[in-house]
């Protein structure tokens, strides 16, 4: 029997945030990584690992994306 997959939970979806990171050219994606996931998220040709490559599991990574979003949105907010 194959195996039943948990539905990902994912809270605090910031739409407008995520809005505004693909307009600015942001890109920001789960890579995988020995057991578990790593966020990288890139401006043109730079890339960087989400709190210094820190490993998340499959059930927190996409929080995570979110959460970087949210991080980005918010600081540019503040400094504009």
């Amino acid at each position: 029997m194959p195996k039943i997959k948990k539905k990902i939970i994912v809270k605090n979806c910031n739409y407008e945030a995520q809005r505004y990171c693909f307009k600015k050219g942001f890109i920001i994606y789960p890579f995988p990584s020995g057991s578990g996931f790593k966020i990288r998220y890139q401006l043109g040709h730079k890339i960087n690992y989400y709190q210094k490559g820190e490993v998340f599991t499959r059930d927190k990574v996409f929080q995570e994306v979110w959460n970087l979003y949210n991080k980005i949105y918010e600081y540019d907010k503040i400094k504009r």
